[in-house]
């Protein structure tokens, strides 16, 4: 029980609102939304959903399905046209074609959101009683 009344009194809302760590990482300061702090929202959502791309990609390439379409695609138009030429465009053009596939998900998640919760922060977060949107401010 008194771990609980600890651990209840640690995150209270007035307490985490005030907090600033400071410790060997750079020291932050966490606080509730302001408007201005629109852009660097909305860049972090940005840079987070491009981060999930890469893993997509490489995900897309081992698939089985994807290792057939690598493999066996180029393998048949070459010996259907006899030219590396035609086989090694057709291989660049397949990989980017993935890699669009991959974003795809990620650029619509983006999307879908600034159509949504993320047009209008302060309404979607912030007109209930009790809620609210956290931000993590670090140097500045």
């Amino acid at each position: 029980m008194a771990l609980l009344s600890t651990f209840s009194r640690w995150f209270s809302l007035a307490d985490f609102e005030t907090q600033t760590h400071r410790s060997s990482m750079a020291p932050y300061h966490i606080r509730k939304y302001e408007e201005s702090d629109r852009p660097w929202v909305l860049g972090l959502l940005f840079q987070g959903m491009d981060e999930h791309v890469p893993r997509t990609f490489c995900h897309l390439l081992k698939l089985p399905r994807t290792l057939v379409l690598l493999l066996g695609g180029p393998l048949a138009l070459f010996l259907v046209s006899g030219s590396w030429l035609l086989v090694l465009a057709a291989s660049l053009t397949l990989l980017i074609a993935l890699r669009f596939l991959a974003q795809y998900p990620w650029s619509l998640f983006v999307a879908n959101s600034l159509h949504t919760d993320m047009s209008d922060i302060s309404k979607s977060y912030l007109s209930e009683p009790g809620s609210c949107f956290w931000v993590a401010e670090s140097e500045g």
